[in-house]
Formats: structure tokens, sequence, C-alpha cells
């Protein structure tokens, strides 16, 4: 059986260069692996692929069987993938609750005639998913601030909500774009056991992007790292630790790709 998702010999190229070079990973279904390199080593790039923001050059990415490489990113996330970005995209004017209500309008099926006549089968279905919305902010800690807009919440809360507004799409898998960036050791204790809950409780397969190499290393439990867009390593924590060629990535300066 293959796995729920993969990505085959995936090349991104920009002008004549290659952001990604012939990039692969399998990701088998609730696992929590995370994606790591220097700046501009095509992390991001890899994220943006996978969610259709761009379009591979070359290669092929499958999701629960399906070819999903040439799909638009609203049908990708209609498919169970869902992300988050490295800078916060919350709708600042907006409360949390509608902050989080707006990631489920895309599972309303009652037309814009009968939202604006008010009519019974809309209301019903805002009903629910207000409803669902609130679960989801509870399992965040933040259904007491649901009417709170969220540009008034601190930092680290309102990185949950962008998590919690991911999460309410009910995806198979959750990209986490350096969730813990700008963060305070407190709020990063927090995240990591939050994101832990998650993939607890739910099962679903979380990705993530962190230049945090201590908390990539105790809440991963496998590491893939890219550098100049090629792959160099892949394994568990300790190996990854130790691995000559990580150290040097690391040691050697930013490469120069597209990141």
């Amino acid at each position: 059986m293959s796995p729920p998702f993969e990505m085959r010999h995936v090349t991104r190229e920009f002008g004549g260069l290659k952001a990604v070079s012939d990039f692969s990973i399998t990701l088998e279904r609730g696992e929590l692996t995370g994606l790591i390199g220097p700046n501009g080593a095509g992390k991001t790039t890899v994220f943006n692929m996978i969610t259709g923001m761009l379009r591979p050059t070359a290669g092929d990415i499958t999701w629960n069987g399906e070819n999903i490489t040439r799909l638009p990113s609203h049908m990708i996330t209609a498919r169970g993938i869902a992300r988050t970005f490295q800078n916060i995209k919350l709708f600042s004017d907006m409360s949390v609750l509608e902050n989080v209500m707006v990631s489920c309008h895309y599972s309303i099926h009652s037309s814009f005639l009968a939202a604006m006549l008010g009519l019974p089968k809309h209301g019903r279905e805002e009903k629910r998913i207000r409803k669902h919305s609130l679960k989801h902010l509870e399992e965040a800690g933040l259904a007491p601030l649901a009417y709170e807009k969220a540009q008034n919440l601190p930092y680290g809360l309102q990185r949950k909500l962008e998590i919690a507004r991911a999460l309410a799409t009910e995806p198979g898998m959750l990209l986490l774009d350096e969730p813990a960036a700008g963060m305070n050791p407190m709020e990063k204790m927090e995240l990591a056991a939050f994101i832990r809950r998650i993939r607890e409780k739910s099962g679903i397969t979380i990705f993530l992007i962190e230049h945090d190499m201590k908390f990539v290393m105790n809440i991963c439990e496998r590491i893939k790292v890219i550098n100049y867009g090629q792959s160099i390593a892949e394994g568990a924590p300790d190996k990854i630790r130790s691995d000559p060629e990580v150290i040097s990535a690391y040691l050697g300066g930013a490469s120069h790709a597209q990141g």
C-alpha cells in the first residue's frame, strides 16, 4: 500500500535557478515530521508546491492515491491539506471566532440567495459552523477569547489561532511553516504541547518547518534536511544532530537558492 502522502523527484526552477531539486519524501498517516535547512534552502518552496501555490517544474505529488501536482490551492485544501504561514495571516479586525468560521465556509452548501434571504437552511449551517469553530477554539484554549479581535491577542496566541483555523477545515495533513517563530521560551513549550495534543487526538499527519533546532528536535520523530534545494539527510533527531553533512550545512553559511 502506498503512503498517504508522497513527493517524488520534485523540482522547482525560477529562471534557471533550481530552488528545489529532485526532492522526494513520503509521510505516513499520523507522523510528525520536520523539514529543516539553512535560510533559503528551499523549505517554504516545498510547502508552496504541496499546497498549490507553486507548480513543480518536474516530479509528482500524491495525496491519498491522487496526483495533486497541478491542482489549485482551494482544491488541495478541500482534499484535506491545510497550512499555516511563516508570517501570520489572520483577519485582524475580525473576532477570534470569526477567523475560524471563515475557514469553514467552503463547506457551506446553501446558496448566496439563501444567505441573503436569511432562509432556515443557511441559518442552520451558520449555527453548525459556529459550534464547530468554538470546539476548535476550546481545544486550543482560546474559547474565552472568542469575541476578542484577533489583533488584540498576544503573538503566541495569534499563532495558536492560526493553527486552530487550519484545523477547522478537518485536514488529514497539517503543514506548519515556522510555528514557533518569534515566540518566547514559555510560548514555545505551550505550542509544542499543543501540537502533540493535536496529533494524539486527531491522528493527522503533521509536517513542519522550523528554524529553532531545539524545538524541532524535541517534537519531531523524523527530520528531513535540505540545503541548496537538495536533500542531504533524513532520519531520527539523534541521527540528524550528529550528521556531518548537516553540521557542515549549518556552519557553512546560508544557501543561495530561493527559500
